[in-house]
């Protein structure tokens, strides 16, 4: 796997002056020869950056997704959002909203498929587009998808479209409760559904020491029910959706009828998973059956 670390300017897509996108792409090895390169776009969850599709912490291989799914073949994209991880965080954070985050991926991402097409990051070629999103990170690529159509199929990561249950607490109370800023994640009290008992706690405190504050317009918007039911619903590609037997949704066969303008939606739950499925036993399951799924689909 080779990676090509940016920064990518997307001020003009978010109406914030100077803002930039952290975003590593990474590579194949080889490049599919007669066939169109898959870009997968990913974008993480609350409390998290883009290092959750790369996980490489020392003494724990085979936890990336990049490394597994560049194996095959394909190329990946992994952006911090806007005001996370190492992109930009305008001051003051009500500056920023889901609609211009989202404007700034979808820049992200016709900036890498243009740097493809012409050459300048690979001889691709064609190159198709997979937008895949975790927690936050689907509410995300749900509302890109509807808004600006970036992606030719989508996958859904742990994002309940279902009344979500987190703590004791009516989810549009806590959110009414958020004050504007950059919040860090409670990652201790969420320990219970982000990992399955089998998940390594050594591993567990990497991953928690690496994490990252969230702005408060996300945090608002994912704890409102009904936030993207619409944008889910004008989605017109295929669509992959994917729970943990611990997970976000109560209901996750429920999940699949939000996307109804979609010709393609297909549920995974996988067994013995909790949330954060890049840490799960199981993992190389999703991303095998993820690879299996995009094959699949026309180009």
């Amino acid at each position: 796997m080779k990676t090509i670390e940016l920064r990518i300017d997307v001020s003009t897509a978010a109406g914030i002056a100077d803002a930039q996108l952290a975003a590593s792409l990474h590579m194949p090895d080889a490049l599919p020869d007669g066939h169109a390169l898959e870009l997968l776009v990913c974008l993480h969850g609350g409390g998290y950056r883009r290092r959750y599709w790369h996980a490489n912490y020392p003494g724990f291989a085979g936890y990336s997704f990049a490394e597994h799914l560049t194996a095959k073949g394909r190329a990946v994209l992994a952006v911090d959002l806007l005001g996370m991880g190492e992109s930009t965080s305008p001051e003051p954070e009500t500056l920023l909203s889901r609609l211009k985050i989202s404007a700034a991926n979808d820049q992200a991402t016709r900036y890498a498929v243009a740097g493809l097409t012409d050459r300048t990051f690979a001889r691709a070629g064609k190159v198709t587009v997979t937008g895949v999103g975790h927690s936050i990170g689907g509410m995300m690529v749900i509302t890109q998808q509807a808004s600006h159509k970036s992606f030719d199929r989508l996958v859904v990561l742990g994002w309940s479209n279902e009344p979500m249950v987190l703590v004791d607490a009516d989810p549009a109370t806590m959110a009414a409760a958020i004050q504007p800023g950059y919040l860090a994640s409670p990652r201790l009290v969420m320990r219970a559904l982000f990992y399955a008992p089998d998940v390594p706690l050594a591993l567990i405190e990497a991953d928690e020491a690496d994490g990252s504050l969230t702005p408060a317009c996300l945090g608002r918007d994912a704890l409102q029910p009904g936030i993207v039911h619409q944008a889910a619903a004008e989605i017109t590609c295929p669509v992959f959706v994917m729970h943990g037997a611990i997970d976000t949704s109560p209901h996750p066969h429920a999940e699949v009828g939000y996307f109804r303008a979609s010709p393609d939606v297909t549920l995974m739950v996988l067994p013995e998973t909790a949330h954060c499925h890049n840490f799960a036993t199981l993992r190389h399951r999703l991303w095998d059956r993820l690879d299996i799924w995009i094959s699949s689909l026309p180009r």
